[in-house]
């Protein structure tokens, strides 16, 4: 990692994450900008500030390695932290997988979110074309989660008694292999 920010720093256009002691450097897709981007513009939509929204941003998890998923959105009360924010002030996180069956979107993340009592959980699967929308956060997951395919919108009121609301018809997919 040293000498990725030794040689000018990560390459444009990926991602690097820690993520169980490893390091994970993800190339971006399309895909993954156009979905998070049609998600910020429902989440405008819905009138919640865009100071409450941020995708790639960091998100601390005590005890934990920290995560930057794609799309987050916080509490109204939500404490920044320099350039983080606490888990404990997230109501959602959005994240679109950069390969089918994604381990890390599928279950490490699922187990962590749940654990540190994230509302909302939504991949949104661009080779499966399908939203997971996770709820009911408990010590091992989530106990409540609905499949919804691309086309048809994903409703759910947060914490704060907002109601966001997501049309998946824009959504792009993407082949496998």
């Amino acid at each position: 990692m040293n000498d990725l920010i030794e040689r000018g720093g990560i390459p444009e256009g990926y991602k690097v994450e820690v993520f169980d002691g490893r390091v994970i450097m993800t190339l971006r897709s399309p895909e993954q900008d156009w979905t998070v981007s049609d998600v910020k513009d429902a989440v405008k939509a819905a009138g919640i500030a865009r100071e409450r929204v941020f995708g790639d941003v960091l998100v601390t998890f005590p005890g934990e390695n920290d995560a930057a998923p794609d799309l987050t959105v916080v509490g109204f009360d939500a404490e920044r932290r320099r350039n983080s924010y606490s888990c404990l002030d997230v109501l959602v996180v959005v994240e679109v997988p950069s390969e089918p069956e994604d381990e890390k979107d599928y279950v490490r993340n699922v187990r962590k979110y749940g654990r540190y009592g994230i509302d909302h959980y939504l991949i949104a699967d661009p080779f499966k074309r399908m939203v997971a929308l996770l709820s009911e956060p408990h010590a091992s997951g989530y106990g409540k989660v609905m499949e919804i395919p691309y086309g048809e919108p994903v409703s759910f009121t947060l914490a704060t008694g907002e109601r966001l609301k997501i049309d998946t018809g824009t959504f792009p997919v993407r082949e496998s292999g």
